[in-house]
């Protein structure tokens, strides 16, 4: 404690005043300039002090100035204030090391479609029209697509995830007297309204200009070089529909035979081709049956790489089935048959596939 501040002598104190010096500084006795060392080396640790024009500064260790980084110390805040605001508030940690990168996602799907049979454009007439595509989440009821030759649709319907029954918005200056099949169906916003503003005054009509003397006629000038010739298009394509005879399954891959016209269809030149198969099938038996599918190069007899596909049809006789098979095929030579090949899971002739909704189709790519 600091030395009492009477004049007498009490528990052996000297009677010294706190401001001046005892003249024994002991532990009962304790001067205030002492007393305030100790606090302050005890509580603040070493001290450095700055002394410009008579005002003394101190700077304090363990930069208690500035604070903790991430819980700086305020302006002007006392020392005791900020300790009472972290005691309050909580300190806030430093930010950890960045964590390691993720691995990648997965492929997305294609933000478009193509179609898979022919149509003619709609007009305003007769705005209504309807379309097969290759099946898509993008294409829904309620989505405005855009159709190259056509213009932008509203879509009305899509049935089985396949055919597209949609009405004119609005056409393009110039549409295409047929959509082909393999046409890019491009999902879009819907059309903004077109505001004309209303027509300003008519200006005054200025004075007419002299007629200017007619100058001479130039020298013809000397025949250019005849430019390169164009690169070749390769988007050929064609679209084969079967008949007349509907063709009963076997338990065994074989041809699917309409009788006349099968579904298969000639690549006219070496390239890659879209091949795409749509199927119409039906069954007379309640049991589920199994349906295979493939390609069959018949000029190289072979199959066709990856085209393989299965289907397992509902148990319900009677009830018409739709399939697809959708490939790439890579053809080396000119004039290759492409057919289709199928198969049952039963050998009791329960499955037939129809001539109506069933057609074969491809569209060059390269």
């Amino acid at each position: 404690m600091s030395c009492d501040c009477t004049n007498g002598v009490t528990n052996g104190n000297t009677g010294c005043t706190p401001c001046n010096v005892c003249p024994t500084n002991s532990a009962d006795a304790e001067t205030l300039p002492s007393a305030l060392s100790n606090f302050i080396q005890q509580f603040f640790g070493n001290v450095v002090k700055t002394e410009v024009n008579g005002v003394v500064t101190w700077t304090l260790p363990c930069n208690l100035d500035v604070g903790l980084t991430g819980n700086p110390r305020g302006t002007s805040e006392g020392l005791a204030c900020y300790f009472l605001r972290l005691f309050g508030e909580g300190i806030v940690g430093l930010v950890g090391p960045q964590g390691d990168t993720g691995a990648p996602g997965n492929p997305g799907n294609n933000a478009y479609t193509v179609t898979t049979t022919a149509f003619i454009p709609p007009t305003v007439g007769s705005p209504t029209t309807q379309f097969n595509t290759i099946p898509s989440a993008t294409i829904a009821a309620g989505q405005t697509i855009f159709v190259p030759g056509v213009g932008w649709l509203v879509v009305d319907q899509v049935f089985q995830n396949a055919t597209v029954f949609a009405t004119l918005l609005e056409a393009v200056p110039i549409p295409a007297a047929v959509i082909t099949p393999g046409t890019i169906v491009l999902p879009t916003g819907p059309r903004g309204l077109s505001i004309t503003g209303a027509t300003g005054a008519t200006g005054a009509t200025g004075a007419t200009g002299a007629t200017g003397a007619t100058g001479a006629t130039g020298a013809a000038g000397a025949t250019g070089a005849t430019g390169v010739a164009g690169a070749v298009a390769t988007n050929s394509n064609s679209i084969v529909v079967g008949g007349p005879t509907d063709y009963v399954m076997t338990a065994a891959y074989a041809k699917v035979d309409f009788g006349a016209t099968d579904l298969e269809v000639n690549l006219p030149s070496a390239g890659t081709y879209m091949v795409i198969v749509q199927i119409g099938g039906i069954q007379s038996s309640s049991a589920r049956r199994s349906w295979f599918f493939k390609l069959f190069n018949a000029t190289t007899a072979a199959d066709i790489a990856a085209s393989e596909t299965f289907a397992l049809a509902d148990d319900l006789a009677a009830v018409p089935q739709q399939f697809h098979v959708t490939t790439l095929v890579t053809t080396l030579t000119d004039n290759n048959t492409i057919q289709l090949y199928a198969g049952s899971s039963s050998a009791a002739g329960t499955q037939t596939i129809n001539v109506i909704g069933s057609n074969i189709l491809y569209v060059k790519l390269s």
